[in-house]
């Protein structure tokens, strides 16, 4: 077949994925010029249905591609490498081997998909997709930079802008967001072209939804699930199943567990979240032992992590189901046992470039060390934690400071500001400090003015030094500028600043809510997400940092 024939024949399939009637879409799989691409193009549409057994099956019951026919080769590499991101037994990673010799360079003059034609990038981003799958961020990463920009160039075909475009433009947020680049992957969003009403909509309003609860903004979780909900609110197919778990993914970041727990079992399908392939099984199975850990329920984390211990063997799971296994172990004081699994999680993540996996393996080992250690043996748990924040924040994944304080806090213990953070990297108590100090004031001084003791002002003194990114005292005034106002603060939401503005004049929730027409509920979560974002104590603080007398 031509390649105006070929691109009649995607366009077909990929118009029933938009419309959201993949099921009704049939190719016959002998029957016409080229039968080879058509196959393909069946397992494409079992995959996108996920009927992955079927879909494995099917892939590995075809005859060979002709390696000449370079957009037909790599289209049947690629949905078989989907096909089979759904098995997990030990080696169905196997028709990857030869990528990572060809994506990572070792093989002198490999051929690559061709990007600058439509078919030739349609492929690579189906193999995107795959590598995604099968969580091998390292080759999915040289892909990318092997190809280049070109990769991610529209979707024409048979002269038309694709609206499936909008999937791909979805998938390149992915990459960047689960390698931890959540900088990259919301400038990315934000350029992706408007998807189609539907579930292609949902899928690009979901993968907003893992941004920003990575980014630590809650009030933009909550609108982009409202978008989910609406247009995909019973997930039937891959893109159904995929928006659910995103969403998930966005919840959990923001620490709501429970209904990140709720989603996973919606888009799962049974206990064993058997609708979904092994990285989404696995990650689907933490999620709900991490509700079990938080609910202290022994017997449910075991029950889940029954579910999840086949999957161990499968080269796709294995670094998440360690760590489910850490936090079960955790729970069930087997500490060495649970340093042990973390461990393996951390290394297995890092080494394929599993960023968002390696953030929250540190913190699940953090939590093991310092259980095995004590207060006394904290500091090189705390020490662990402030690297993997400091890198993770280079890159915009500010949840990951979230997620750590949380694991210190029951200790006392505190991150320290990232450096040239300034004011934003401090409280409002630690601001007071800052000012006090810039004027002159020693120690003392500033404990009796602000009613601290010394030791409190001193661990003070040493977050602000460390936030204005200088050495001495003698050189914080010249470093701090003026006092912190809202604009040196993270930015809110237009009805988060007019919450604030009441909050710091002294309002209640009753009556912020009789002003603006909204329920106290609502205002209450309004100021518990300002609280979040400008990582402050309480109403007083807001009031500081808005400028407005403390009520």
């Amino acid at each position: 077949m031509t390649a105006p024939g070929r691109e009649r024949s995607l366009a077909r399939l990929l118009d029933a994925v938009v419309d959201g009637s993949v099921s009704g879409w049939t190719c016959e799989l002998v029957a016409g010029d080229d039968p080879a691409w058509d196959a393909s193009l069946r397992v494409l549409a079992l995959v996108l249905l996920g009927r992955w057994d079927h879909a494995s099956e099917l892939a590995h019951s075809l005859p060979p591609v002709d390696p000449d026919d370079g957009d037909a080769w790599w289209l049947r590499l690629a949905v078989t490498a989907w096909a089979v991101s759904g098995d997990p037994r030990p080696g169905s990673d196997s028709v990857l081997v030869a990528l990572d010799g060809t994506l990572l360079g070792s093989v002198p003059g490999a051929r690559l998909p061709d990007p600058t034609t439509a078919l030739g990038r349609f492929g690579a981003s189906v193999l995107a997709e795959a590598l995604l799958a099968h969580a091998r961020l390292d080759l999915a990463r040289a892909l990318v930079d092997r190809l280049g920009p070109p990769l991610w160039e529209p979707l024409v075909l048979e002269g038309r802008l694709h609206a499936f475009g909008s999937v791909v433009a979805a998938c390149r947020v992915r990459l960047l967001a689960f390698r931890g680049d959540i900088d990259a992957a919301g400038a990315a969003h934000r350029e992706a072209p408007a998807a189609s009403p539907g579930p292609v909509a949902a899928l690009q309003a979901a993968t907003g939804c893992l941004v920003r609860g990575n980014d630590a903004q809650p009030s933009d979780v909550r609108r982009l699930v409202g978008e989910v909900d609406r247009w995909a609110p019973e997930p039937a197919d891959l893109l159904g199943r995929g928006a659910q778990m995103l969403v998930a993914f966005g919840l959990i970041a923001v620490g709501d567990v429970a209904e990140s727990a709720r989603r996973v079992l919606a888009a799962g399908g049974d206990p064993d979240l058997s609708a979904l392939n092994v990285i989404d099984r696995a990650l689907g199975l933490e999620l709900l032992v991490a509700l079990a850990v938080a609910e202290e329920d022994l017997d449910a984390a075991q029950a889940w992590a029954a579910r999840a211990l086949p999957l161990l063997a499968s080269p796709i799971a294995d670094s998440t189901v360690s760590r489910l296994l850490s936090r079960v172990a955790l729970l069930d004081d087997r500490v060495e046992e649970a340093v042990a699994w973390a461990e393996r999680a951390v290394a297995r993540a890092r080494a394929a470039d599993r960023m968002i996996e390696y953030a929250e393996g540190e913190i699940v080992l953090s939590r093991a060390r310092l259980r095995r250690t004590g207060g006394a043996g904290s500091a090189a748990a705390v020490r662990a934690l402030e690297r993997m924040v400091a890198e993770a924040e280079r890159t915009g994944h500010r949840a990951a400071r979230r997620s750590a304080a949380r694991e210190l806090r029951p200790i006392g213990r505190r991150l320290r500001p990232t450096s040239g953070s300034a004011w934003a990297g401090l409280t409002a108590r630690e601001a007071d400090v800052a000012r006090l100090v810039a004027e002159g004031a020693s120690n003392r001084e500033v404990a009796t003015r602000l009613h601290l003791s010394e030791h409190t002002v001193r661990v003070h003194v040493s977050r602000v030094l460390a936030a204005f990114g200088v050495a001495t005292r003698s050189a914080l005034p010249g470093a701090i500028g003026a006092a912190p106002t809202a604009a040196a603060y993270p930015s809110l939401t237009p009805r988060q600043r007019e919450v604030a503005a009441l909050v710091a004049r002294g309002l209640s929730n009753r009556e912020i809510a009789d002003g603006l027409g909204l329920s106290p509920r609502t205002v209450e979560r309004h100021v518990a997400d300002v609280l979040t974002r400008w990582d402050l104590t309480g109403r007083t603080a807001i009031a500081r940092v808005v400028g407005a007398p403390p009520p």
